[in-house]
């Protein structure tokens, strides 16, 4: 048998959610419950015809126009097959052992934030380290080092419009770096990495962005009365700046994620990852969706662990290897 990398022998194996997802209450991946904009929808109608299918993707208008869309010029900007291929372009074209750094601002699941203070002493102490931070869920944070990829040129920043912009099924992302080091990643980057229907659809989504915004703002707002249950249930959660909210729940996780998915309430049961255990990844959708939820995650109450908020919290900070918290 021909064996691979011994890295690739030593990954974690990577669990999807679960197939049969359409028309349950998807609180499992922290997409768009409710979709895209419909003039997305509008704008992918469009280019569905036989000669925009036949023809190879062309980028150089629209990377323009994304590009002032996020404030940075067109060289210091990649679109990426989504930020997993963003991620593997960098390992493709850097990575060597102790070469880089990866940084999840939200992170990933736990949905806490890196102070700037922090990021930006591990940028200066890491000079010749490229150290990428992943700001996937920067539309429901508000927080953005995106301007500091001048400042600091061992600096890579990923974003997506798999989460606000309600584009998952499209798989189209971000990279952002200074001209030299977006240029180095250019060169190892597939030709024809993005479709065109995605790019279309995000060239529609950015004019949509006030729909991105009062999305974004129902989160939060829906994301503060879901914490406010748990406190009023004493439910452990860690402090979220994303749209969704980790919380701790005992060894009963996988059956109280099994009683919710038997209503068509599916929630992310983190129990396979041996320091993760007993802990729950719920998105936060919309009003209805959350009441929803709570009615039924309330009648589960008798499965719940409490325990010391401090001391789990602790317990939480310890090292993961899964590494996979998309």
């Amino acid at each position: 048998m021909i064996r691979p990398r011994k890295a690739v022998e030593r990954l974690q194996k990577y669990r999807p959610p679960l197939e049969g997802r359409a028309g349950k209450l998807r609180l499992d991946f922290n997409e768009n419950t409710v979709g895209c904009a419909p003039g997305v929808v509008r704008a992918l109608r469009r280019a569905l015809n036989p000669d925009w299918l036949s023809r190879y993707p062309e980028y150089e208008e629209g990377r323009a126009a994304l590009a002032e869309y996020f404030g940075v010029s067109k060289d210091e900007m990649l679109i990426s097959n989504g930020v997993d291929d963003a991620i593997k372009l960098i390992c493709d074209t850097f990575v060597d052992p102790a070469r880089w750094v990866a940084l999840a601002n939200p992170n990933n699941p736990t949905g806490t934030m890196i102070p700037k203070g922090d990021l930006r002493a591990i940028l200066e102490a890491a000079p010749r380290t490229l150290v990428l931070v992943d700001e996937a869920y920067f539309d429901f944070s508000g927080s953005t080092v995106l301007s500091w990829i001048n400042k600091f040129p061992n600096l890579a920043v990923s974003r997506t419009f798999s989460k606000a912009f309600g584009l998952a099924g499209l798989r189209i992302g971000f990279l952002f770096a200074n001209r030299e080091l977006l240029g180095l990643l250019r060169r190892a980057h597939a030709v024809f990495a993005v479709n065109s229907l995605a790019v279309a659809c995000a060239l529609e989504a950015i004019q949509h962005e006030d729909y991105v915004r009062r999305y974004a703002k129902m989160v939060q707002t829906n994301r503060a009365l879901l914490c406010r249950r748990l406190d009023r249930i004493g439910v452990t959660y860690a402090p979220s700046a994303a749209n969704f909210v980790f919380i701790r729940v005992g060894s009963k996780a996988p059956e109280i994620a099994r009683r919710l998915r038997e209503q068509d309430i599916l929630v992310r049961d983190w129990s396979y990852d041996p320091h993760l255990k007993g802990y729950l990844r719920i998105t936060i959708g919309t009003g209805a969706q959350t009441r929803r939820l709570t009615e039924e995650f309330e009648r589960t109450q008798h499965l719940i662990e409490r325990r010391d908020g401090a001391r789990a919290w602790r317990d939480l900070m310890t090292y993961s290897p899964t590494g996979y918290f998309a």
